[in-house]
């Protein structure tokens, strides 16, 4: 065994007491039993009255607070994990080291979900993301602005609307994913940009200030 395994054996085993805690809080009997979530000794739980839903059951199938991307340092990263409404496990799912996850509505994960570090989940109403999708370090999304904006007659018009990410998405590092956009299938988010519109086009590059699709029939790989 190598030592990145040894070390990553070892942070596993310290998040043992935590993730005992998340388990039972968030899952029945049943299945808390076979600790499916793993979660880092280095995350902070503000909340777990909500639930989790999990479409396969394997020991350590959801992994959060972990990761060993270099350009972190596991010693300094704290996660947050907040869980108020409900998250949706159709598989395999890893949520780097640093991450914040703020769910107070319905937030859907679709197989082999990676995320490498430092990002940003808040789900106020719903936010799906497909299979294969990849988010990279200091990328955001965003369902809600947080704060609520009232015309002149006291009506609500910035609302949290619906964010939806397809299979095999790749978000590139520090972009931003407001409310109401749909990234199609097979795209790439380019690096450090903003998205507040959907560009609907399957298997394309979105890049740019403002964001535009750059180039089309792309295929990418992790």
């Amino acid at each position: 065994m190598n030592l990145n395994k040894i070390v990553n054996l070892i942070r596993y085993l310290g998040g043992v007491p935590k993730s005992i805690y998340v388990n039972f809080r968030l899952l029945p009997l049943s299945q808390a039993i076979y600790l499916p979530i793993l979660v880092s000794r280095k995350t902070k739980l503000k909340s777990l009255s909500g639930k989790v839903y999990l479409s396969k059951l394997k020991p350590g199938i959801v992994r959060i607070g972990f990761g060993s991307a270099d350009i972190f340092d596991y010693r300094y990263q704290r996660t947050i994990l907040k869980v108020d409404g409900t998250i949706h496990f159709q598989g395999k799912a890893k949520i780097g080291m640093g991450s914040r996850v703020i769910i107070n509505g319905d937030f859907y994960v679709g197989k082999n979900f990676i995320t490498t570090g430092n990002n940003i989940i808040f789900c106020s109403k719903k936010i799906s993301i497909g299979n294969h999708t990849m988010l990279g370090w200091d990328s955001i999304i965003m369902d809600t602005d947080q704060h609520n904006i009232y015309d002149s007659s006291d009506n609500l018009i910035n609302e949290a609307k619906e964010v939806v990410l397809g299979d095999n998405v790749w978000i590139g590092a520090k972009a931003l994913i407001l409310k109401n956009v749909k990234v199609d299938d097979g795209c790439i988010v380019g690096a450090n940009i903003t998205l507040t519109k959907s560009l609907s086009q399957t298997n394309s590059i979105i890049a740019g200030v403002p964001p535009r699709i750059v180039k089309s029939n792309i295929r990418w790989e992790a």
